[in-house]
């Protein structure tokens, strides 16, 4: 059946794309009104690692020397647009918005990519006129030296990259709340999500597969604890819409072979081929049609093994299955 997490997720965010005025030139943008409804499964801390540095809105544009790694081992600068240091200035407001995610019990953040503070992978290194690199941000680099789920803003190009994003999130906060102390604490966990890895990435799931088989029968709790934390890292690599086409069709299929699906409400929901061509935007409705099926039933959609639900949806599924027995 389906895991449940019933506590809304807590999810820091880049505060300039949580339509707050806080870029260099006063811009702001609102990303999360692509997810309409879905808005409220989370709670959300605004950020901004610049103006916590006290830049100031607006404010002169800042580029790196190095990569926000370099800049954080003391190998790289943080320069203003007329050649100023301000490294340590940036340094400390990084800082000062990890120490707030903290407070705010955060374990997975959206970042603006391309920012000098925040940017996951395509910020520029050097200034504009000798653009020569792409790196990590300061802030960025701070978060990746501990086990946080960094989100890119190209979670949002499309229903379909969110989707991935939000299936995957929601299986690496279930996943890391488990208590791992047993071979079969972790053998239970793997099997619940083993499919999004084997979807996302075969040879991994299948070497950690192997790994499982062949734990001694009292594996000691370091090894337990290391392919735990293998697992989680596993889980932040993004599919593609080619395997979730593929993925979706084959648990389809899999659910009628089985007659899982006879004389369930599928609410009008169709499911394609991976032949048939349809945009994204459908492909991702009929991902998350097929989560509701299986929640509502108590199938396991293997490719989205953990949802959110709020205790009220619990019940009242819970409430339903009781009336029909």
């Amino acid at each position: 059946m389906t895991e449940v997490i019933s506590e809304r997720p807590r999810i820091g965010i880049s505060a300039c794309m949580f339509d707050c005025p806080v870029r260099y030139n006063s811009k702001r943008f609102d990303a999360l009104a692509a997810l309409g409804r879905e808005r409220a499964d989370f709670v959300f801390t605004p950020v901004c690692p610049e103006c916590m540095a006290g830049f100031g809105v607006p404010r002169e544009p800042i580029h790196l020397t190095g990569s926000g790694a370099d800049v954080l081992a003391g190998r790289a600068k943080v320069l203003d647009r007329h050649g100023r240091d301000v490294t340590q200035r940036l340094v400390d407001g990084s800082r000062a918005c990890v120490d707030a995610l903290e407070r705010a019990a955060v374990r997975a953040v959206i970042l603006k990519e391309k920012s000098p503070s925040c940017g996951i992978a395509k910020t520029r290194i050097g200034s504009r006129r000798r653009e020569s690199a792409l790196g990590s941000g300061v802030f960025a680099a701070m978060l990746a030296e501990s086990p946080w789920f960094l989100i890119p803003e190209t979670a949002f190009d499309s229903a379909l990259t969110w989707w991935d994003w939000r299936r995957r999130l929601h299986a690496w906060l279930w996943l890391g709340d488990r208590e791992i102390a047993t071979n079969g604490d972790l053998t239970g966990a793997w099997h619940v999500v083993k499919f999004i890895l084997q979807e996302t990435q075969r040879a991994e799931a299948d070497a950690i597969g192997r790994e499982l088989a062949a734990l001694p029968k009292h594996a000691p709790r370091e090894t337990l604890e290391a392919l735990h934390a293998r697992i989680l890292a596993a889980l932040r690599v993004p599919t593609t819409r080619q395997r979730a086409t593929a993925a979706l069709w084959k648990t389809y299929t899999h659910y009628r072979k089985r007659g899982q699906l006879e004389g369930v409400d599928l609410h009008d929901l169709t499911v394609n081929s991976p032949e048939v061509l349809r945009n994204v935007t459908t492909i991702a409705a009929e991902l998350t049609g097929l989560e509701r099926v299986g929640f509502e039933n108590d199938l396991l959609f293997g490719t989205s093994p953990v949802l959110f639900r709020d205790a009220r949806r619990v019940k009242a599924r819970d409430a339903a299955k009781t009336e029909e027995e």
